[in-house]
């Protein structure tokens, strides 16, 4: 079974280095739900010639503990003493269930070679040959063969052609496009300090802590239309977001 943990540090100075021990340190804690291969993606260097600018997208078939080795090997690329007052950072722990065990299969999935959308997923996309195959015909290369990567280039697809569209926006229209169950938290070059996250089916935990009081009511969440309980003045029709003014792309024709 597959496992996903983001950590966002929001005005808390943390360092590189302790942004990744934290992430490690959380897919340590799910490696008891059984897993062939494990990833991260964080911020990257400033330097555009190097392998990890903009987002470090490092992942590794095997055990979290070869991943950990991987990251210390890639540190000479990244300065594990740089420090951020707001960053964001998804990990992930994977169990095959579309493609083997390999590097490339491994999440985070990422929208391009420039990694400008990434995404780690719990759960199975049922509809994701047919998404593939849209975009496939869109001009979109895969370099994968699960079900995941569809939904990170299904973001970069939409945002390409409603680049207005905030992050928030982006993921709420590519997840009305999905079918299955899932769990999912996205991180993108194009929305640096941000991470969204969605749930259909599969569970999502979200955990806030602070050294003062903290309000966090303005914490945009959305809920389904089924939803027991609803938090603000959001109003939906159909299990849409009404109020943003997203539209359902039907079969992606749209698009």
């Amino acid at each position: 079974m597959c496992g996903i943990f983001a950590y966002l540090n929001f005005l808390t100075p943390k360092k590189r280095s302790e942004i990744v021990d934290i992430l490690v340190q959380g897919l340590q804690r799910m490696e008891y739900r059984g897993y062939d291969s494990a990833g991260i993606a964080i911020d990257g260097s400033n330097d555009i010639e190097s392998p990890h600018s903009k987002v470090a997208l490092l992942r590794k078939a095997g055990k979290v503990s070869v991943l950990s080795d991987f990251i210390k090997e890639s540190a000479d690329d990244l300065d594990m003493d740089m420090e951020y007052n707001i960053h964001c950072g998804i990990a992930h722990t994977r169990w095959a269930t579309h493609g083997s065990p390999r590097d490339v299969n491994s999440h985070p999935h990422r929208s391009n070679d420039k990694n400008e959308f990434l995404v780690v997923h719990n759960g199975i996309i049922t509809n994701y040959r047919e998404i593939k195959e849209y975009l496939e015909k869109k001009g979109h290369k895969f370099e994968s063969e699960t079900d995941t990567e569809v939904i990170a280039k299904l973001t970069q697809h939409i945002h390409d052609r409603y680049p207005d569209f905030s992050f928030r926006q982006l993921v709420e229209t590519v997840i009305q496009q999905l079918e299955g169950a899932f769990a999912l938290a996205f991180k993108s070059s194009r929305f640096p300090g941000q991470l969204v996250a969605s749930r259909r089916g599969s569970p999502l935990l979200v955990g806030i802590k602070s050294n003062s009081r903290l309000q966090t009511n303005h914490f945009p969440v959305s809920f389904s239309k089924d939803a027991g309980w609803k938090w603000g003045d959001e109003k939906q029709t159909d299990g849409k977001f009404s109020n943003l003014g997203l539209f359902s792309l039907g079969c992606l024709n749209h698009c």
